[in-house]
């Protein structure tokens, strides 16, 4: 069974899904993995048994000694030199955490994070979740979980500290803009929608859809399907929202399905490279019908990975979109998941993805045709001028 997907830096969820990032989840097992690591010659895997054996004839504590602990943290170490956040080794009890991310349900605060310029952020809180209740927002950064600094972590091993138990809490030192904040949080169970439709009247009487997509899972492209019906049956509908704010991405099969319904058969979607720089595109299966109906996209920092596909497919083939809001997240890679024997995985980066207009995304974003900020004023006043320019975009075409 192969599935992509996109996410952060990871785009791990601390209590979701992941930034994701573009994950391959690849079923294949260790076999060719083992076969490609043992052919190394230049691996000096003696130094492993050298340090084990001395810590079995030396170490005063035997009765703590925890060998599978020991295998799992060598492993996690060896990922873990490749200086890549995206790059990870779960070992089976956090592989089942991972899945259940991918399905969408888990117990935590509900946000993203990621490792973006030597700090961890916030890539996006989860609608309806304690996180986006508390006042968290796309570009915080986090510097203390539970008054411990966080800076020199791994982000596996943030993301275990923010999740936890339904009803225990967690408190995040965040530093927004110039300013400090504390958060107290308590956990939830987390359910991540994947979509929601609302219809709004235009100034002319008739309607505008507002698609607000929030994640990319296995699930995604047949809920957007059942809400497009919706638009298809709706008469005198004058243009769409597509809302891709705080999307921190997932499967990019799924961002493909869903650019297939705004795009004609064979229309470029995205170009991935893997290190040879062999390149391949995943192209629309159509039918693009929502082409014929305005479309203004909405963007933030939080939209990422698989979002930005989406958002740069759609941007390269349709004349008459707009994107408005900030500039986007900037995650532009692929990674493979393979699943080992024991019930652990490796997630690995492989390849770069390009847009149709053949740019490379990472760390850069994709830019607004239209840039408008929401300020701390909107949001005490419950304002959202992105969304109010769309609207006013839409009532214009």
């Amino acid at each position: 069974m192969n599935i992509k997907i996109s996410k952060e830096v990871i785009i791990v969820f601390v209590l979701c899904l992941g930034f994701g990032a573009g994950f391959f989840i690849n079923q294949k097992l260790n076999e060719q993995l083992y076969t490609d690591l043992y052919s190394q010659d230049t691996i000096n895997f003696s130094m492993l048994a050298e340090v084990w054996r001395k810590i079995n004839e030396n170490f005063v504590f035997e009765d703590k000694i925890n060998t599978e602990a020991m295998v799992y943290g060598a492993v996690k170490g060896f990922v873990s030199a490749l200086g890549d956040p995206y790059t990870s080794f779960f070992d089976p009890e956090e592989a089942e955490e991972f899945q259940k991310d991918l399905e969408g349900t888990f117990e935590g605060i509900g946000i993203q994070i990621a490792k973006k310029e030597g700090k961890v952020k916030v890539v996006a809180p989860i609608k309806n979740t304690p996180a986006e209740r508390a006042g968290i927002l796309a570009g915080d950064v986090i510097e203390k979980i539970n008054e411990e600094d966080v800076s020199n972590i791994e982000l596996d091993m943030i993301v275990k500290k923010i999740r936890g138990e339904k009803g225990t809490t967690v408190t995040l030192n965040i530093k927004r803009d110039n300013e400090d904040k504390v958060f107290k949080i308590k956990r939830d169970t987390i359910r991540v929608p994947n979509c929601e439709l609302e219809f709004i009247n235009a100034e002319d009487g008739n309607k505008i859809a507002i698609l607000s997509i929030f994640q990319f899972s296995e699930t995604t492209s047949k809920d957007v399907k059942t809400e497009v019906n919706k638009i298809f049956n709706t008469n005198n509908v004058k243009g769409i929202v597509l809302d891709l704010r705080n999307n921190p991405g997932g499967l990019v099969n799924e961002a493909k399905n869903v650019a297939s319904l705004f795009l004609k058969k064979e229309l470029p979607i995205v170009k991935e490279c893997d290190k040879k720089n062999e390149c391949t595109w995943l192209s629309s299966d159509g039918p693009g019908k929502l082409a014929d109906y305005p479309l203004i996209i909405l963007i933030n920092e939080g939209t990422a990975s698989a979002a930005e596909i989406l958002t740069g497919a759609l941007e390269a083939n349709i004349e008459n979109v707009t994107i408005v809001g900030d500039t986007s997240f900037g995650k532009g890679l692929v990674q493979r998941i393979v699943y080992l024997s024991d019930g652990s995985i490796i997630k690995i980066t492989t390849e770069e993805w390009y847009t149709p207009r053949d740019k490379q995304i990472h760390e850069i974003g994709i830019e607004p045709d239209i840039k408008i900020e929401i300020t701390k004023e909107d949001i005490e006043k419950e304002k959202d001028p992105q969304l109010e320019k769309a609207i006013e975009l839409i009532n214009n075409k």
